[in-house]
């Protein structure tokens, strides 16, 4: 056993695949949440924002590692009740954009001598390869659309707005912001159908808060909506449920493609040249 590891949880698939592959590991794990979740056995529940209430149960309880994989939505610091420590903590912070918020908490985190797990070694099993996953295949309009969706992704999420982008026929039809990215694709379904979206990291992103992740939900999202392309950062996408969500897609028609700046050739492997 590798000791006890914090891993603060949501009702999401991403946080019960996170709990699953650390106990694999051999941690024993212990769930963090604002409220109760399904599924978990050892959990915690604290007051949205509770730091002190965190930091003073890691320490009495001999918690050395700390795993991020529950989703909270940017838009909760606007909505809900946040307990007195946290609210000491963002009054403290200048710049109130996510990543700030959570550059803040990781100083704070680790000078209380606990090590944050990066997503990537947790997730390492579940990243997206650089490869079609799907029968369909992008054609040459679309392949267009994902290498400009790239440049516009990366450049918006390099100014923290967002990961990703809807885009058709070279036109931006929706940009993700605060809303998450399957509230976007539900936005870009408004304005038209056929669309191609790409989601990317932000370069330098911490990879101990937050990765982009896909499955299932993202591909009947995008079905709902009208969209045919879903394009992903190889190797820095989680992706879970690969079966079920590359099935959904299938009978669907859509394409998913694990993506790295350049156009994918050959078989469905990934092989490219």
């Amino acid at each position: 056993m590798k000791g006890k590891v914090g891993v603060f949880v949501s009702d999401s698939s991403f946080s019960h695949v996170a709990c699953r592959q650390l106990e694999n590991m051999g941690y024993d794990v212990i769930t963090f949440s604002f409220e109760k979740k399904v599924g978990f056995e050892k959990e915690i529940i604290l007051d949205f924002g509770d730091i002190d209430g965190f930091l003073n149960y890691v320490r009495k309880n001999g918690i050395e590692r700390l795993v991020f994989a529950g989703k909270i939505e940017a838009s909760s610091i606007f909505k809900r009740d946040i307990s007195q420590s946290g609210k000491n903590f963002l009054n403290g912070i200048r710049d109130l954009r996510p990543q700030k918020i959570f550059e803040e908490l990781a100083g704070l985190i680790v000078r209380n001598k606990i090590e944050i797990l990066p997503l990537t070694k947790v997730f390492k099993n579940h990243l997206a390869e650089e490869k079609i996953y799907t029968i369909s295949k992008p054609d040459t309009v679309q392949w267009n659309d994902i290498f400009n969706g790239w440049k516009i992704a990366k450049s918006i999420a390099q100014l923290d707005i967002g990961q990703a982008v809807a885009i058709k026929n070279g036109m931006v039809v929706a940009v993700e912001a605060i809303e998450g990215t399957d509230a976007m694709i539900k936005r870009a379904g408004k304005f038209c159908k056929d669309f191609v979206v790409v989601k990317v990291i932000r370069s330098g992103q911490d990879t101990r808060f937050d990765l982009p992740t896909i499955g299932p939900e993202t591909v009947k999202n995008l079905v709902y909506a009208g969209g045919k392309v879903l394009a992903v950062e190889a190797g820095k996408t989680v992706f879970i449920d690969q079966e079920g969500t590359i099935r959904v897609a299938n009978e669907n028609k859509l394409v998913i493609v694990g993506f790295r700046g350049k156009e994918i050739k050959g078989d469905n492997q990934g092989k490219s040249r």
